[in-house]
């Protein structure tokens, strides 16, 4: 499972004074999830804002074959649920707990009262969404302009900036074929073709960078942004 798959953003606490994460935490509502529990269900359309307190959540929808595809995971402080808040829209995927993971849910009324009290938390969201858009029009970008070796190498550098554990990448094959939009098979050779290059080395369930400025100087010569 990806340690995060998010394309750029910010976490919404680290936007945020601590007076106002405060605020934030004593109208919402702790709900606290086990390892595997769903936390959501794609097409849900209930409005309101989540915060992850503790844990990750991993946003993934089930395949043709009823196995989960990982798209994104969010550690703690992160947010989601801005689209049901500003749009009305629903839920497009469905959320399900990392671990024992503690959720701050805010009601669509408490957190209008606050946005219109608070410019900060206006400001905090902008900049965590236009991060999050910024990310994936570079990511359809990329879809048109770049082989897909650059852009699975692109997004193991996005990965490995997110990683809790120094040049390692825990992902499936399968996770990032999803994230690309490609199948299992031509991620594998992609990869082979960069463990080749000796970028990386592949791993049962991980992927390891022993050094990232060889990645990140593999990618500058492919004119590929470098997210870091």
């Amino acid at each position: 499972m990806p340690d995060l798959l998010e394309f750029g953003g910010w976490a919404l606490s680290d936007l945020l004074s601590e007076p106002l994460r405060a605020q934030l935490s004593s109208v919402a509502n702790h709900v606290r999830y086990h390892d595997g529990k769903l936390i959501h269900s794609r097409g849900e359309v209930k409005p309101g804002l989540s915060i992850i307190q503790t844990g990750a959540v991993r946003f993934a929808n089930p395949g043709i074959d009823g196995a989960y595809a990982t798209t994104s995971t969010l550690g703690a402080g992160h947010c989601f649920g801005e689209a049901t808040l500003f749009a009305r829209l629903p839920r497009t995927y469905d959320a399900i707990a990392v671990g024992d993971t503690v959720i701050e849910q805010i009601t669509k009324p408490k957190f209008d009262r606050l946005f219109v009290a608070e410019p900060e938390l206006a400001r905090a969201l902008l900049i965590s969404t236009t991060r999050r858009l910024y990310g994936a029009l570079e990511f359809l970008d990329d879809l048109r302009n770049l082989p897909l070796d650059v852009r699975t190498a692109k997004l193991l550098a996005s990965m490995l900036a997110a990683s809790r554990k120094e040049g390692v990448v825990q992902c499936t094959q399968t996770d990032l074929a999803f994230t690309l939009g490609v199948t299992r098979v031509s991620v594998g050779t992609a990869l082979r073709k960069l463990q080749k290059e000796g970028i990386l080395t592949l791993h049962y369930g991980r992927i390891k960078t022993p050094d990232k400025n060889k990645l990140y100087a593999w990618l500058e010569k492919r004119s590929a942004l470098i997210p870091r």
